[in-house]
């Protein structure tokens, strides 16, 4: 199931990434996404949904700005679930500098199944494969509204 993640919390991740005094607001500028989805027997509903997801994430603190690239593994259902992060990374270069290793992982995508633009993101879903047990679906998400991201092309 693609799902579309606009910001991260401190409660979405289980604990405070950004060092700031700020309380947690992460936009999400990129996402590859790989999920395995276990399916829901009709008798089950919704409590018998299953998801594990794992994620590279580059997000960007609403308040200070700074940038981190990290890696998520989420594992749950609805009562329970379970986040773990694998890597953070603060990156220290340029705005133009990030946009263009963004767009060059955006871009290496090139044998997508479907492509889904709003005015604010784009969706590549690159693969799905299904059986009798789960669907797993592999996609990357863009953020195309962030000011900051692209504030030297707007400025014209």
């Amino acid at each position: 199931m693609v799902t579309v993640t606009k910001y991260l919390t401190e409660r979405d991740l289980k604990r405070k990434i950004c060092d700031c005094e700020n309380e947690e607001k992460l936009k999400v500028l990129f996402k590859e996404v790989d999920e395995s989805e276990l399916r829901v027997k009709p008798e089950q509903g919704m409590m018998g949904a299953y998801i594990w997801r794992n994620e590279k994430i580059i997000a960007s603190c609403e308040h200070c700005k700074k940038v981190y690239f990290m890696m998520i593994t989420f594992e749950g259902g609805m009562k329970e679930q379970y986040v773990s992060i694998d890597s953070i990374e603060l990156f220290e270069g340029s705005m133009k500098e990030l946009r263009k290793i963004i767009n060059n992982m955006f871009d290496e995508y090139e044998n997508e199944m479907i492509t889904v633009a709003t005015d604010d993101h784009t969706i590549k879903v690159i693969d799905k494969d299904e059986d009798e047990e789960k669907i797993i679906t592999r996609y990357v998400y863009l953020n195309r509204e962030d000011k900051n991201l692209y504030k030297d092309l707007l400025e014209y």
